[in-house]
């Protein structure tokens, strides 16, 4: 838990983090803010009876276009069919007031009550007057009866919490997955050098020179290459071998230490090896080349591995294409419920 805590401190310190925490939340707010205030709105007011049913609506403009809520009641063969509307009441040009807008809903229905009621909304909403009466029966004589409907239609705004916490979670995972990445690309870094660091180290403690002077020009034909040419894992022995030039701590020490550090049973074998031969002094040589070539095969066996799974690198996008086009497909039928 207090390793928990620790990563999620110096993630939340991380400027970039933070950039793109205020930046999803500005966008999250900006959103709901568009979607609260934009759109038609009910503005005008309902004409109610003592009973309840609402008889008509009283437009407060017709220059604008007003959304109403309601619910449709209507009694046919002993059947109770009840239906919620949303009457959104277009705007009506200076033009078009004056020689009134009728338009009717000509989409085939497979019922011819569907058809009835789909018409008659079409007429009310393109309706020019200011004060509308809402129609008692359909074309053919069906009772209609009107009442209040739900509040208006937010089901946008239920989406977007869910939407903002997980970006919320995903930004701060990634920021917490940084020190994570570092470790395996440094870990990636070691075992593919080792192999070679090995073989050096093979090549002249054979020739007879001791682990410290081998050590040291080693580091010095990678100083050579120039430092932009140098992996993460030969700089770290640079930088190691620059920081012992006095030779305070054995080689074998420091290298012992730095293995331990990463955590790489390799290396941290190899460490072993001239640790034991610091304090022995017998069998380093066979050691090493044993290991040298263990390390070269496994380096062609990760490469092999490698290009294996280059096939596979693009199921992950893929996938990803396919959830949003699915979530494209299944967000207008679940936001119309």
């Amino acid at each position: 838990m207090e390793r928990f805590a620790e990563r999620l401190k110096c993630a939340l310190s991380d400027r970039s983090v933070t950039k793109k925490l205020y930046f999803v939340t500005l966008a999250a707010t900006l959103l709901v803010l568009v979607l609260t205030v934009a759109g038609p709105e009910q503005k005008g007011k309902l004409m109610v009876s003592d009973d309840g049913s609402v008889k008509g609506i009283v437009r407060k403009s017709v220059s604008r276009s007003e959304i109403y809520n309601l619910k449709l009641s209507i009694e046919e063969g002993g059947e109770a069919i009840e239906r919620d509307v949303s009457l959104t009441l277009q705007a009506v040009k200076s033009s078009d007031a004056k020689a009134g807008t009728e338009k009717t809903d000509e989409e085939e229905r497979k019922a011819e009550l569907d058809y009835e009621i789909d018409k008659m909304l079409n007429d009310i909403e393109y309706s020019d007057k200011k004060k509308i009466r809402l129609p008692e029966k359909l074309e053919n004589g069906t009772a209609v009866k009107w009442s209040r409907g739900k509040s208006g239609n937010r089901s946008k705004l239920i989406i977007i919490p869910f939407v903002y916490i997980l970006l919320i979670v995903l930004i701060v995972r990634s920021g917490m997955g940084d020190e994570e990445k570092d470790e395996q690309l440094m870990q990636k870094e070691i075992l593919r050098g080792l192999p070679r660091f090995c073989n050096q180290l093979f090549l002249m403690m054979n020739a007879g020179m001791i682990l410290s002077d081998s050590f040291e020009m080693i580091c010095g034909s990678y100083k050579a290459f120039g430092e932009e040419d140098l992996s993460v894992f030969e700089r770290e022995l640079v930088s190691i071998c620059d920081e012992n030039r006095d030779h305070r701590i054995s080689t074998a020490a420091l290298l012992s230490s730095f293995a331990e550090k990463h955590n790489v049973k390799e290396f941290v074998r190899i460490a072993a090896i001239l640790t034991e031969n610091e304090k022995r002094g017998s069998g380093i040589v066979e050691n090493l080349s044993r290991e040298s070539k263990y390390l070269w095969d496994n380096r062609k066996i990760r490469a092999r591995e490698g290009g294996k799974l280059i096939d596979t690198k693009m199921t992950y996008p893929l996938s990803m294409l396919l959830i949003l086009l699915i979530i494209i497909t299944v967000s207008p039928v679940l936001l119309g419920m």
